[in-house]
């Protein structure tokens, strides 16, 4: 996965979960085998990848993941767990890593972009980079949204894109 932490994000996009910092990083690091996005169980992956591609499973662990998806189930995301950082990171149509930095009482959900469309050539990733600011958005909604439903936390405002 091409999302080390060294490496500097291009995109970043942000948004407020209403709940202390322990309880969204943990939320946020439960992942497990089976369907994601669901059950508390990787809720990074229950935005816009499960909107999109229908269910995810995912197979693997404890750290480390692959996710199948898609008519074929030929399509697939990987996932990797980082405890100790309190880091997930994700390879999907994007290479990205979600991490929670206090905001208050709140807790700040942050998603680093490193890359686009792995694997797809200088022109296709320069096609996926038209809007992407706005996609990712709508994935880190999905994603503030499923973690403050499963808190019990009131609904977050839409995420918006930070400065690098």
């Amino acid at each position: 996965m091409n999302t080390s932490a060294a490496e500097q994000a291009k995109w970043r996009v942000e948004g407020i979960v209403e709940a202390p910092v322990e309880h969204v990083s943990e939320a946020l690091l439960t992942v497990r085998e089976g369907e994601a996005g669901v059950d508390g169980n990787a809720l990074v992956l229950a935005g816009d990848h499960t909107r999109e591609s229908g269910a995810v499973t995912l197979e693997g662990g404890p750290d480390k993941f692959v996710g199948r998806f898609g008519d074929s189930g030929a399509d697939y995301l990987e996932l990797t767990v980082d405890r100790v950082a309190g880091a997930v990171a994700v390879q999907t149509w994007f290479g990205g890593t979600y991490t929670v930095e206090p905001a208050g009482g709140a807790s700040r959900v942050v998603l680093s972009v490193h890359n686009l469309v792995p694997g797809s050539g200088r022109l296709g990733r320069k096609v996926a980079e038209i809007g992407v600011e706005s996609r990712l958005e709508r994935v880190l909604t999905g994603v503030l949204g499923a973690l403050s439903d499963h808190l019990g936390a009131p609904t977050p405002a839409p995420a918006r894109a930070a400065a690098k």
